[in-house]
């Protein structure tokens, strides 16, 4: 027998599953069963019961081993409809099961007993289907025929199984007549007799599909749609079977019984694999949990005239008809009415497919989500692949089901023609919990706007006395054992930082200063784990209440909401992947009914911010190891201040990869560690420092480093990055101008809407797709061309003069994380020209420089400065524009300057760049890591013109 290959064969093993396991879906099956190579142990088997959840199940388990097949009863007849599963720890490529009707039938994993009498089964054992184990029969009814003892016992889950959901057979799955049999049976529940070799037709795979989209409309009901429109699928049948599936929820909603909670409670959630549809007016809908089962309907007239509810026909037309003869006769115009479209054309899990074949639609989704194609014209030709972030492809007619975290490519064909490629990020229920505790802290620091009040520096004045009086004199008599931990310097730095942030905030009163002396604190009283005096913690709880009273306050309670959602979300999962017993799961479950209470009320609970992180106990105790005891899978819980292995960041390669691949899914805070919470201290070890660096960046993070030299790897959460023109989807960055979001954000990253139309764009001229960095770039092009220059030209450079940057360097951050060890560092990668130095020269003064570090074609800037003294110039973003047409010419596609949040010193990278999250980031990166490309060393623009910059 010519047996399916791997893919095909795993897919149908997954359909046959899903039919024992109807709550779990055919590809999160296929997923686990890929992840073991095809083998469906024991352990997996009760993974997916877990999955399955309370359902009732009526099965047996067996065990396949190479001497043969077992199967224990329990002295129990097996009765009929009950779903007998194999287990293995080999490989078996097939079942070959003889019911017996003596018709013998080809299964994967397995199989319904579901014909009275025995039946007789044997596993095959080799693609060839030559080495088979001795066959064993099993009676079905009411007698029972003893079989040989097994050490698995069966799952003893009822006398009952649901009918298979419609699935779906795509390609490759037909090979034997016993196959697309057994397909064909499991694909279409209302169609009970086999089909044989014939596949199904394009309505039935598009009802499959559509049931999905939208499961609460009856497939008859699809069926019949589909066929009024000569069995074609388009926006109007979509629209028709939206409006169903509104009509459906809204009845259910209206008769179930129970008070409605809020959003975010687990117990009015969805369950964590349910699948939300594209429901209308651009929300995504989970799925309607109705009293009774849906009844099935045959797509006959009955289901037609239904179709027919909102037509032409109904009350609502007539009544308009009734309306426009009445204006026709007293002779008033007709008032233009706004009519809200039932399927906007950019919500949530729609993606249009337009003339020209155009892909229109968000670019973000969450993960258990339905993304459905729509095509504007009528077509039964359309084909829907999506490349995975692991490389799968997937392909089907009109839906996607979102299972992987990352970004996903959209390609569409219909009747023979190509879409263009249709980027989207689909983020996990982890991924969202950490960001949102990162948004919040970033709007809690950043939101107070410069009011001040007597209150506020009521607030100063007390944290100033705490710090004099009481923090520096403790310090002082803890200076030894902050030393052994080896956190002095690094303390000793913060809180210089923070005495120079109180006095910056009560001389200029600005929102610069107040908000980094917040963040200070913060970072203070998180790296020292010690008991601080009271008196001082009470001060900083003190500012921190009057800070907030004087805020933009709905800015930090939208952050609150989007918190109390997502963790609402992650809850649920994490409950079902770790149970509701899990240290974890606790300690993250207590904070939702605060964050819901703070949603509803008119007050802040400040205190939960100083919780949402780990306890300093909690990370003394992974420092020792006590931290390393939880052995579930680490990306279902989220990360704060994590360690990297030494050996792992001076080795490099997949180690760290993998770690980045996990961390840009779970991270909160953005900083990890190297070797201990402790830190690796650059400056003793030259070679091994520059090996490190390089390593860390090559595998996508960024660095900073303690004024006492210890490395703080980055991964940010937001990264502000410029694709350069030689960057692949010029077109579709140029393609969104006038589009783009508050604060820059990527118009072909998976945050933009789509791609608008280019206006004002010269002929061969470079279109970013970014009004302010165009904005900008006329700006410094007029200064350039206008202003005079008595002290001489303005040139670019390049790697001429380390030691004058690091002295301007310094002058210009007072707290520069660049100390003196790093510097070293820097110096010895400088002369081996891993570092470059870009520099701003104004006649022979130097007044803006960039260091940066090449990573194949991606440019790194580490830190920049700039002279104050030659404001009028702009030098900042001068070098920035004449900085980016070298390095485009070059041939770098990626100019990134790291991290960015909402500070008023980071304000500026959204003038230059477009921010991208984690995930798009280093699908952009990862690509163009490889390989070096130089840029020459000393005078490249003698005397700038604006034809040097960018733009």
């Amino acid at each position: 027998r010519n047996l399916a290959g791997m893919e095909a064969r795993l897919e149908a093993g997954a359909k046959e599953l899903a039919g024992v396991f109807p709550e779990v879906e055919s590809e999160i099956i296929e997923g686990l069963l890929e992840s073991v190579e095809g083998v469906l142990t024991t352990e997996l088997l009760r993974e997916l019961q877990e999955l399955a959840g309370d359902e009732e199940l009526a099965m047996r388990e067996a065990s396949v081993e190479e001497g043969g097949i077992s199967l224990d009863t329990t002295g129990k007849p097996i009765p009929l409809g009950t779903f007998i599963v194999f287990t293995s720890e080999i490989s078996v490529y097939g079942l070959a099961v003889k019911p017996p009707t003596g018709k013998q039938l080809l299964s994967h994993y397995a199989f319904k007993a579901d014909e009275e009498g025995p039946h007789s089964v044997s596993a095959i054992l080799s693609p060839d289907g030559k080495s088979t184990t001795p066959s064993i029969t099993i009676q079905v009814g009411e007698k029972n025929v003893s079989l040989a003892a097994s050490p698995h016992v069966p799952a003893e889950n009822g006398d009952s199984v649901s009918e298979a959901n419609i699935l779906d057979s795509k390609k490759g799955l037909t090979t034997e007549t016993a196959v697309s049999m057994l397909l064909a049976a499991a694909a279409l529940a209302t169609k009970k007799a086999a089909l044989g070799d014939q596949k199904m037709s394009f309505v039935e795979r598009m009802t499959v599909e559509l049931k999905d989209v939208f499961p609460s409309v009856e497939e008859g009901l699809i069926v019949a749609l589909l066929e009024s429109q000569g069995g074609l699928f388009s926006r109007t049948v979509f629209r028709q079977l939206q409006l169903e599936e509104e009509k459906c929820n809204n009845t259910s909603a209206s008769t179930t019984n129970g008070t409605p909670t809020l959003q975010g409670d687990a117990k009015s959630a969805p369950a964590a694999n349910a699948k939300p549809m594209p429901g209308a007016n651009g929300k995504s809908t989970a799925q309607a949990v109705a009293g009774s089962e849906p009844k099935e309907s045959t797509g006959t007239k009955k289901d037609s005239a239904k179709l027919k509810e909102n037509g032409n026909g109904s009350p609502e037309k007539k009544e308009e008809k009734k309306e426009e003869k009445s204006r026709k006769k007293s002779g008033k115009k007709k008032k233009r009415k706004k009519v809200k479209e039932p399927e906007d054309p950019l919500e949530k899990g729609v993606i249009i497919l337009g003339k020209n074949m155009k892909l229109e639609g968000h670019r973000s989704l969450s993960t258990g989500e339905v993304l459905c194609v729509v095509p504007l014209r009528t077509t039964k030709n359309l084909i829907v692949e999506v490349v995975q972030p692991s490389g799968r492809i997937r392909e089907s007619l009109c839906r996607f089901i979102v299972l992987e975290h990352g970004i996903h490519t959209l390609r569409v064909t219909c009747d023979g023609k190509r879409s263009e490629d249709f980027r989207f990020e689909a983020t996990s229920a982890v991924f969202e919990f950490a960001t949102a505790i990162d948004h919040l802290y970033d709007q809690l620091f950043w939101s107070w706007e410069g009011e001040w009040h007597a209150e506020v520096e009521t607030g100063l004045v007390n944290l100033v006395i705490a710090v004099e009086d009481n923090l520096k004199g403790f310090m002082e008599s803890m200076k030894q054992m902050l030393k052994s931990f080896g956190q002095g310097a690094d303390l000793e730095q913060l809180l210089t930082s923070i005495q120079e942030n109180m006095g910056d905030a009560m001389s200029d009163h600005s929102n610069r200063a107040v908000g980094r002396l917040h963040q200070t604190l913060y970072q203070f009283l998180e790296m020292g784990m010690m008991p601080w005096p009271q008196s001082f913690r009470d001060a900083v709880a003190g500012f921190e209440r009057v800070k907030f009273k004087y805020s933009n306050r709905e800015r930090v309670k939208l952050a609150i909401k989007r918190l109390q959602i997502a963790l609402g979300r992650h809850l649920r999962i994490a409950e079902k992947e770790r149970g509701v017993n899990d240290s974890y799961v606790k300690r993250i479950a207590k904070f939702l009914p605060r964050l819901i209470d703070m949603t509803t009320k008119d007050s802040v609970d400040l205190s939960l911010m100083w919780e949402l992180r780990p306890k300093p106990y909690e990370m003394m105790a992974a420092m020792f190891g006590g931290g390393a005891s939880d052995s579930k899978a680490p990306e279902s819980k989220i990360a704060y201040l994590p360690s990297l292995n030494i050996k792992d960041v001076i080795g490099g390669g997949k180690p760290l990869d993998d770690k980045v691949n996990l961390y840009q899914e779970t991270l909160i805070g953005d900083a990890l560690m190297i070797g201990s919470i402790l830190g690796y201290e650059v400056g003793t070890n030259l070679d091994q420092d520059r090996k490190i660096i390089s390593n860390l960046l090559f595998a996508g993070f960024g660095y900073l480093t303690t004024s006492g030299g210890k490395v703080i790897p980055t991964l940010n959460s937001t990264r502000a990055v410029l694709l350069l023109p030689g960057a692949t989807e010029t077109k579709a960055q140029g393609g969104a101008a006038g589009k783009e979001k508050k604060r820059g954000r990527s118009p072909a990253s998976p945050a933009m809407r789509g791609s608008g139309k280019r206006r004002g764009k010269k002929e061969g001229m470079w279109d970013p797709g970014h009004r302010k960095l165009k904005k900008r770039a006329k700006d410094v092009a007029r200064v350039v061309r206008n202003l005079d220059r008595p002290e001489g030209k303005l040139s670019l450079r390049v790697n001429t003069d380390f030691k004058q940057t690091m002295v301007l360097l310094k002058n210009h951050h007072k707290d520069s994380w660049a100390g003196e060890k790093l510097q070293k560092v820097w110096e010895a990668m400088w002369k081996a020209k891993d570092m470059i130095v870009f520099e701003l020269w104004y006649g022979e003064q130097l007044i803006a420089a960039d260091i940066a570090h090449i990573v194949g074609r991606s440019f790194y800037v580490a830190t920049r400065f700039f002279n104050k003294k030659y404001r009028k110039f702009q030098p900042g973003f001068l070098l920035a524009l004449a900085e980016g047409r070298v390095l485009a010419k070059a041939g770098f596609v990626l100019w990134d300057l790291g991290g960015t949040d909402s500070s008023p010193n980071m304000a500026y990278k959204s003038e230059v760049t477009f921010e991208m999250s984690r995930p798009e980031f280093l699908s952009r990166f990862l690509p163009v890591r490889v390989g070096r490309t130089d840029i020459p060393t000393g005078v490249l623009v003698e005397d700038i013109q604006p034809d040097d910059l960018l733009l």
